[in-house]
Parts: structure tokens; C-alpha cells; sequence
């Protein structure tokens, strides 16, 4: 069958000089399909037979037949092999026409609910989400005066990975979290002070939610916590787009004390976590918020069109929320984990009082460190169109802690007044948040590192 495909594609070359089927084999040829089999005689086959007006026959059964092989009379909804390969297809064109097709003046999309490919002429537009970055635009580090000082202690952890892999087990329970969210939701929209907020507060958000642009807020993946943890493999952002760290194939080459099968079956759960999702909830309230150009997208199903086309509010830690990677060459303060699978934040350029590593500190008998860290990083999204908001931290206490400084009001007005430009706009910044650990919930937040970035535009 294969050779039968072969020949046909082969075919296809000789009599058919069409722009679309020019592109579908460069794309086939490229890199971003380079280290699949399946992909490129996917896309061929139905690109192939649209270019020869033959689209109609174009079918899960048909496509099972002559792509994968399978029997005339298989059963395409016990063996969902079509469908779990056009999933990644359309994946892979979205990493494709993201990165190294960018230039592309022709782009392939392909529906869901089908398998014929959509032909459209890309047109490059101004960004209506916010002004591009000037092309002078760089992070520059302002002074700050040192952080107050902290009884915080900073000695190593001491306690395996148990605890980090727990917690991610405890998102199995999506239920009680809906729930939660719904209840919170009530709360909220009969709480009248939530709406209150300073002049500079409505700066910086009208900024991340800007009346004539599209802000997507981006919840974590639970599921991919599940998979990093009984493997120990973490999952780059090139792996999470493609999907290809949840293919069941894949897995047989990863070490993991679960089977391939379990493993790929705990990569492809659609968990959140309780604290991302009270996350999201706190940010739909926010006046600023409109569903005409803000929406809560699930980290898996954000396109790399979309990431770099809005501003982006990101939640959790990037082992949960591999787009982080996105703003991380710009972070002075990176989670990291060590050879013993232990997470500390890492401090690239430290400065004076300041650790070179933040790591948690326990108390004997405890179910979790007593102190942990959390990050708040406002950074131009590498597109230079809008904004990106990333909130993470050591396990989803830390997390937390950065959403609380937040939506905390007076401590977060007056470090946004502290930084402020002369015009009342807001500059890159990051916070390197201590708090305390109560039972999985953060109390207690102070500000332990920080840095603020500027433009030549606003220097001062």
C-alpha cells in the first residue's frame, strides 16, 4: 500500500503544476514534518486529491484505507487512527506556518469535523491587538532599591519529588474543580468591591485587555504534569505543539516507572489544576474583561498563530504550561529542577542580598515546604505584538501566591506606582514572590526579589 501511495504522490508530480500542491510538498519536505512517517502522506493524499477536484470522495474511511493501510471494511469508530492523526496534522501546519513557513503567502488549513484541506491567501496586517514594539525595544534593568528584608530561610529541600507528583494527581478530580469555579463565579458578581481599582491598576490591565485586540488567558496542563513526573522527561514546546510526547508509539523509547500505554494515557488527560482555574475565573471579572476579545484557552489548544498574534496571560510554572518558554530568554528568575528532581528558582544575575537559588524550606512533619516561592513576569511577547502576564511558581501554592499579589489591591498598586513612567504606563517587570505554605494555600506573600525592565522610549 505504501508503495502504491508512493507512486501515486510520484504521479501527482508529473501532471499537476499547482501552487497548492507545490506547497503542500514543501511543507511535507520541511523540517516541522521531517521526523514523522505518517504526517506527510497524510496531508499529500488529501491535498492530492482536492488539487484534482476530487474532494468530495475524501472520507475517514477511504483515507484509513489508502493512507494507513487498513482493511476495506474496517471500522472507523473502533480504530480512530484517522482521526488522531488529523488532530496532529492540523497541529503540525499551525507549528509550520508559526515558524519556518511563516513567509508563506498561501496557507493550508484544515477544518475540524473534516479532512479537506482549505487553501486561503495570507495577507500581513498590522497587529490590532496593540502597537508593535519599536525595533529598538530591549530589557534593560532599572535600580531598584533592595527588597525589604525577609526571615525567609533558604536551605535545600531534603524531601523527594513525591510531593510536586501528588499534587498533580490531585487534579484528577476536574469535577470538584468545575464546581468550585461555578461557585466562585457567584461569589464574585455579588461582590461589588471586586470591580474597584486604582487609576494605575486600570492602566496596566486595559494594557493586557485592550479594547481593539484579543487576550487569551492560558490555564495549565495537569496531564503533561502527570506525564513529566512518572517520566522525568520534560516536554519542550516543539514536542507539546505536535503532540508528539502523548503518542503511544513514543513512548516505548521514554524511561518511566508506568507502561508506554499508561503513560501516553496520563499525557493525554485535559486536567487543570483548583488554583488555575480560580485563576481564570478572577480574571474574567475583571472590568476590563469582554468576550468579544478575551477568552480562557486550554494550554493544549492554543495555536502558535494565536500565541503570537494576543496578549497572553500564562498560568503556571512552564513544566504545566510549556508557552512560558516563549518570555523565559527575557526572565531573570527561571524554575528549574536538579538532578533530583527537586524545583528551585534559579536567578540568573543576582544582585546584591540576593540568593543565586531560591529553594523551598520544610518543616519536620509537615505535607508540604513551609516556604515556597512565586514568579510575576510582565514581558513583551516575542512577536512584539502585545503583552504577556506569566504567573507561576513552586507547586500551585506558589502559583497562587503570584495571582494574590495581583488582585491584591493596595500592594499591588503601590508597586505599579512605584514603577511607573512619567505617561502612567507600565513597564516590563518581574516579582520573585516568597510565601508560606498553609496546607497546600498561599498566606503571607512578600516581595523577595525584583527587577524592572525599560525601553529607550522611556528612559529614566
Amino acid at each position: 500500500m505504501a508503495t502504491t501511495l508512493e507512486n501515486s504522490h510520484r504521479s501527482s508530480r508529473q501532471h499537476i503544476r499547482d501552487e497548492r500542491w507545490e506547497l503542500a510538498r514543501r511543507i511535507a519536505e520541511s523540517a516541522t514534518f521531517a521526523r514523522s512517517e505518517q504526517m506527510p502522506k497524510l496531508l499529500l493524499y488529501v491535498c492530492k486529491m482536492t488539487v484534482a477536484g476530487r474532494s468530495e470522495e475524501i472520507n475517514e474511511q477511504r483515507i484509513g484505507v489508502d493512507v494507513f493501510g487498513r482493511s476495506p471494511n474496517y471500522d472507523p469508530a473502533v480504530d480512530g487512527i484517522v482521526r488522531s492523526h488529523a488532530t496532529r496534522l492540523r497541529q503540525r501546519l499551525e507549528l509550520y506556518f508559526g515558524s519556518e513557513g511563516a513567509h508563506e503567502t498561501l496557507r493550508i488549513e484544515i477544518p475540524r469535523g473534516g479532512y479537506v484541506p482549505h487553501f486561503s491567501t495570507h495577507v500581513t496586517t498590522a497587529s490590532t491587538v496593540a502597537e508593535p514594539l519599536p525595533s529598538s525595544f530591549q530589557l534593560v534593568p532599572i535600580e531598584l532599591a533592595p527588597p525589604p528584608s525577609t526571615s525567609f530561610p533558604e536551605k535545600p529541600s531534603g524531601r523527594a519529588w513525591i510531593k510536586p507528583f501528588l499534587c498533580g494527581l490531585a487534579v484528577a478530580v476536574a469535577i470538584i474543580a468545575i464546581i468550585l469555579h461555578l461557585r466562585r463565579d457567584a461569589v464574585l458578581q455579588s461582590d461589588p468591591s471586586h470591580t474597584k481599582q486604582t487609576e494605575v491598576e486600570r492602566k496596566f490591565w486595559n494594557t493586557l485587555f485592550p479594547s481593539n485586540g484579543r487576550t487569551l488567558i492560558v490555564p495549565g496542563d495537569s496531564g503533561l504534569v502527570l506525564y513529566e513526573t512518572v517520566t522525568g522527561h520534560e516536554a519542550t514546546l516543539a514536542d507539546y505543539i505536535n503532540g508528539s510526547y502523548r503518542d503511544v508509539n513514543a513512548q516505548t523509547s521514554v524511561p518511566s516507572t508506568a507502561s508506554p500505554s499508561l503513560t501516553a494515557d496520563l499525557a493525554s488527560r485535559r486536567y487543570t489544576s483548583f488554583v488555575d482555574l480560580g485563576i481564570s475565573s478572577q480574571l474574567s471579572h475583571l472590568p476590563q474583561w469582554s468576550h468579544e476579545h478575551a477568552e480562557t484557552v486550554f494550554a493544549r489548544d492554543l495555536r502558535p498563530s494565536d500565541a503570537n498574534s494576543s496578549n497572553l496571560i500564562l498560568i503556571g510554572s512552564r513544566q504545566a504550561n510549556p508557552w512560558i518558554s516563549l518570555v523565559e530568554p527575557s526572565m531573570t528568575f527561571l524554575l528549574k529542577t536538579n538532578g533530583n528532581a527537586k524545583f528551585y528558582f534559579l536567578n540568573r544575575h543576582p544582585l546584591a542580598g540576593e540568593q543565586p537559588q531560591y529553594l523551598p524550606s520544610e518543616e519536620p512533619g509537615s505535607l508540604g515546604a513551609s516556604i515556597v516561592f512565586g514568579d510575576v513576569s510582565y514581558l513583551p511577547n516575542p512577536s512584539g505584538r502585545g503583552m504577556v502576564l506569566a504567573l507561576s511558581g513552586l507547586w500551585m501554592s506558589g502559583t497562587q501566591s503570584a495571582a494574590n499579589f495581583i488582585f491584591s489591591g493596595h500592594d499591588f498598586t503601590d508597586w505599579l506606582n512605584s514603577i511607573a513612567n512619567e505617561d502612567g504606563t507600565i513597564p516590563p517587570f518581574e516579582l520573585l514572590l516568597g510565601t508560606k505554605n498553609l496546607q497546600g494555600s498561599a498566606t503571607n506573600s512578600s516581595i523577595i526579589a525584583k527587577r524592572v525592565y525599560q525601553d529607550k522610549h522611556h528612559g529614566k
